[in-house]
Formats: structure tokens, C-alpha cells, sequence
């Protein structure tokens, strides 16, 4: 037994320590419910700067606002909640929201039975079999997104695209006429045979100036390299040259002091102070108009590639590097030599010019020739302000996230809560095979899956009490996609217009990860908190986890 006079330290009860990890649970679902679906209002987060300044920015985006605590709280709880927001947002990019609503409805029921004297055990076991239960249903009740020969369906992945962006209301962004550009261009950085999306060759760009409805799709792609030298060169259309590593001279190509000793020395010292028009010369032999290099440049080299008609870009990334690489059809090469053959093979093509993106400064494009259809492409996303078009590039992105895993795996979910309400539905009739308390931990699993159809429908300005008693009559009645519809209403089917399609390995993904981190934290039963002053002695020799 702790004595926390002499140790210093404290044991939180076990009751003090579910309510603490209760009230955390409701506090972060709370932070992100009003923002989820068609009707989710924004929320705007001010931070108080170390120079006294207020920073605030304005979203609906459930992860970007969970991570705007990262760093801030030393709450255990709302720690534990921002970093599987985190982890769930770095794999999948989209869902985030669902996921951790689910979570806090699940962690608050579970603290509230083993409240009532249901062992934690049977908490976990009744919530696993609730989840197994789901994710059974909806494998049975998905739809799927490809053929029978493997084509997928483009006007569903469409539907998937139009959720991800708007959530199905194209009215408050309308995004419904870029939606097909947005399948175009997953489409083609993608491989459906094999399942690999590069959403990294089909990067996306915030640019104020117009409206969202004026962003395009861009052949090639658009980068914030800077260009060394000679930017009056561009735009220039011809060869492309990419270098792995550095292009540098054998031999000193700067001020420096050189002793001679002999006829020899003085023809050897010649010859390396001359390396770098060399090996300019040896690229100009290429026709090339630009260089891009992973890593450094003598500027000697970047002056004589501009004698040549080259421009050059250096230190490049190697994520931009390979974009490049697979816009342009370039293969990279070593560093140059002198006298090294260059492979016309290795060559790229593209038209290399600078492009304005509203930012400080102009950016680099490389595009393919219009009659080549570039494998990698750039979206240009539009707003009438900094702050819209950053909004809408976001949008963007969850739209491509949710078609990158439909790719993955070529199925969707009905939206609206209507998956949600079938899956309680199926728990609760399995649910009356268990005795006792594993019942109640089932029947409590379907009841926080109808929180999502609930908080859907008091978005929306619906009274939820009734709209799940509604949905529920539906789906007895055998509308097993029976939702609340992006018009606010409850609908038969929530997929009838061509739309309300939730990527199933996202839905999947967030249900199990949620599952994964309530069963770690029903397990708890208590807090020893170490309230002693901090001392230089303890901080080296104690460990830290």
C-alpha cells in the first residue's frame, strides 16, 4: 500500500479515476461532434503567441482541431485521444471525426458499467463481440466499387469524392464540378491491379484569386524550388537532366591559393579550374534546359549551365525529385564528369517555368507537352482569400484520402449514420444470445454506434431522440440504408441520388482503432501520480516513457 506521507506519492481511487477518465472522453468528443456531416458548424481556435499576438484559425476539420492541443495539454487522457487522432489521420487522412466521437461514446459507456459493477473484462469482451458483430455486417452489406473484371465504377467513386470534399452538400462548397477532376487525377497516379496510390505525384496547391470553382487540374507539377541562377531563361521547353547527389568539380573551381611547382602542376591546376565549364559543356552537348539535383551545386557549374540555355535546381527533395521524375519521364543518373557519356535515354521532356500561387514567391511547374498525358499532376485549388483556398485544398485532400482507400479496397458504406444503425440493429439481436453482463457491454456498444446518426441529426437541426427512432422503424422495416441525407432529412436511401458513400476501409479502420484504445484504457483501475518536486537526480536516473 502507498504511503503517500513518506513516498510522495498519490493513489487515485479507482472511482475518482473513471470519472477523471470519463469526463476527458466527453470533453475531447465534445470538441469535435458539432463539426461532423453535411450540417457540422466550424469551430475557431485562438492561441495567445509568445510575442503577446493572437493566432486563431477557423475549421470543421476534427483532426487539425485535436492537434491544435498537441503540446498544450498534460492531461494523460486527452493525450491518449490526440495522438490516435494523430496516428488514424497519418494512415488515412480522412475519418478522423467518426473515429473519435466513437471513442468517447464507447470509453463514457464503458466507465459508466463498470460503474454499475460490470467487471472490466466483461466490458472489453462484450465490446469485442459488438465490434465483430459490425465489422461482419457491414462486410456482408457493402458496396462495392468495381466490376466483376476489376473496372471501378468512376460514378461512385465520384459519390466518394463529393462526401470527402462536402459531405454531400456541394451548395456551402461547391466542389461538386471539380469532383471528376479529382477522380481523374487519384485515377492517375494509381494502379487498381495492385492497390498502390501515390497521392504524392498528385499533389494539391492552395491559390487565392477566383472561386473554387475556378480550380483546374495541372499536367506536371508545381513545386516551391528555387531556381539557382538564370530565371530570365524561362519558360523554356526541351530536355530535362535529374542528378542524384551532388555536381560538383574534382578540383578547386573558387578563389584559392595554388602552388606550382612545375610545367606538370600548372597544366593539372588549369585543368581543374576549367572542370566546371567542362562539365557544363558536357550537359549543354544534351540540349537540356534544366538540371535538378538532389544535392549541392558549385555555383561555378550553375553559371556555366546558364551559358549553356540550362537552368538549375538543387538540393531538390528527393519527394519532389521523384514527382519530377515521373512528370517529366526522366530517369536519374550519378554526378557528371567531364568527360562522362550522358544517356539521351535518361533524358525527361517538359516545359519548365515559374508559376504564380499567390505565395511570396513564384513556384516551378514542369509540364509535359500537351499531346503526353503526364503520371503525375498538380490541383490547383482556388478561393477568393488566403484563408478559402488553404479550406478547400484541405476539402481536397479528404477527398482524395477517401478514393485512395477505395482504391485500396474497392468498397463503400452507405453515409448518413446508416451503417451505424444497421450495425446497432445486428448487435442487439446477438446481443439477446449472452447472459448478463457481457449483454449489457453489447447492447452498450450498439447504443454509442447510434451516436453518430444522432449527432448527424441535432447538426441538422433534427430532434436525434426521434430521428434514430425513425431511422430505426426504417431499417426494421427493411431500409438498410435508411440515413440522415445532406438535405437534413431522413431518407429511405441515403445512396438513391448517386451520392452518400463512406469509404469502407476507413469506417473499418476507425470502428477497430477506436475499439483498440477504449479496451486499453478500460482496463485501468486506478492512478499512483508522483507528486514530488522535480530534482535533477530523478530526471537523469529515472526513466521516461
Amino acid at each position: 500500500m502507498t504511503n503517500e506521507l513518506y513516498t510522495g506519492w498519490k493513489r487515485v481511487p479507482s472511482s475518482e479515476t473513471r470519472r477523471m477518465i470519463r469526463d476527458a472522453a466527453v470533453q475531447m468528443g465534445d470538441l469535435v461532434r458539432s463539426t461532423l456531416g453535411p450540417w457540422g458548424i466550424d469551430k475557431m481556435i485562438v492561441r495567445r503567441m509568445a510575442d503577446g499576438e493572437l493566432r486563431g484559425f477557423v475549421s470543421n476539420d476534427g483532426s487539425a482541431i485535436m492537434e491544435e492541443f498537441e503540446g498544450e495539454t498534460s492531461h494523460p487522457i486527452a493525450r491518449r485521444f490526440i495522438r490516435a487522432t494523430e496516428d488514424h489521420e497519418t494512415d488515412y487522412g480522412d475519418g478522423s471525426t467518426t473515429m473519435v466521437l466513437l471513442a468517447s461514446e464507447l470509453l463514457s459507456t464503458a466507465m459508466d458499467l463498470v460503474d454499475r459493477g460490470v467487471h472490466p473484462t466483461d466490458v472489453i469482451e462484450g465490446f469485442s463481440i459488438g465490434g465483430q458483430r459490425t465489422l461482419e455486417l457491414w462486410d456482408e452489406t457493402s458496396i462495392p466499387l468495381a466490376n466483376s473484371a476489376g473496372e471501378l465504377d468512376r460514378a461512385r467513386l465520384r459519390a466518394v469524392a463529393m462526401t470527402g470534399m462536402t459531405n454531400g452538400r456541394s451548395g456551402s462548397w461547391p466542389l461538386d464540378e471539380f469532383a471528376d477532376t479529382v477522380v481523374d487525377a487519384v485515377l492517375r497516379v494509381s494502379d487498381p491491379e495492385t492497390g498502390s496510390v501515390r497521392l504524392d505525384h498528385a499533389k494539391t496547391v492552395a491559390v487565392p484569386g477566383g472561386s473554387v470553382a475556378d480550380s483546374t487540374l495541372v499536367e506536371g507539377v508545381v513545386l516551391p524550388e528555387n531556381v539557382v541562377t538564370a530565371e530570365r531563361l524561362l519558360p523554356a521547353t526541351g530536355a530535362v537532366l535529374l542528378i542524384e547527389g551532388d555536381l560538383r568539380c574534382r578540383s578547386p573551381a573558387a578563389d584559392v591559393s595554388v602552388t606550382v611547382e612545375g610545367a606538370t602542376d600548372a597544366e593539372r591546376t588549369v585543368g581543374g579550374l576549367d572542370e566546371s565549364e567542362k562539365i557544363a559543356a558536357n550537359i549543354g552537348l544534351t540540349g537540356a534546359v534544366a538540371v535538378v539535383a538532389t544535392g549541392d551545386v558549385d555555383m561555378a557549374i550553375a553559371k556555366e549551365l546558364a551559358r549553356h540555355g540550362a537552368v538549375l535546381l538543387r538540393n531538390v527533395k528527393r519527394t519532389d525529385f521523384e514527382y519530377i521524375a515521373r512528370a517529366t519521364g526522366a530517369t536519374p543518373r550519378g554526378p557528371v564528369r567531364p568527360s562522362g557519356r550522358i544517356d539521351a535515354d535518361a533524358l525527361g521532356n517538359a516545359t519548365v517555368q515559374l508559376r504564380d500561387t499567390g505565395r511570396d514567391d513564384d513556384w516551378v511547374a514542369f509540364q509535359p507537352s500537351e499531346d503526353v498525358e503526364a503520371p503525375a499532376v498538380t490541383l490547383v485549388v482556388r478561393g477568393g482569400t488566403q484563408t478559402a483556398s488553404e479550406e478547400a485544398e484541405r476539402r481536397v485532400r479528404d477527398g482524395k484520402n477517401a478514393l485512395r482507400a477505395c482504391i485500396k479496397t474497392p468498397a463503400a458504406l452507405p453515409a448518413g449514420g446508416a451503417a451505424d444503425v444497421a450495425a446497432a440493429r445486428a448487435v442487439r439481436s446477438l446481443a439477446m444470445r449472452f447472459d448478463g453482463r457481457e449483454q449489457l457491454a453489447a447492447e452498450g456498444f450498439a447504443d454509442a454506434l447510434e451516436s453518430i446518426p444522432k449527432t448527424l441529426a441535432a447538426n441538422a437541426g433534427l430532434n436525434p431522440l426521434d430521428a434514430l427512432l425513425e431511422l430505426r422503424v426504417r431499417h426494421d422495416a427493411g431500409h438498410r440504408r435508411a440515413a440522415v441525407s445532406s438535405d437534413g432529412t431522413v431518407v429511405d436511401d441515403v445512396t438513391a441520388d448517386g451520392g452518400g458513400l463512406d469509404p469502407f476501409q476507413i469506417r473499418v479502420s476507425g470502428l477497430v482503432r477506436a475499439i483498440e484504445f477504449v479496451n486499453a484504457l478500460t482496463r485501468i483501475d486506478g492512478v499512483l501520480l508522483d507528486e514530488r518536486e522535480p530534482t535533477v537526480d530523478r530526471a537523469l536516473e529515472e526513466p521516461t516513457y
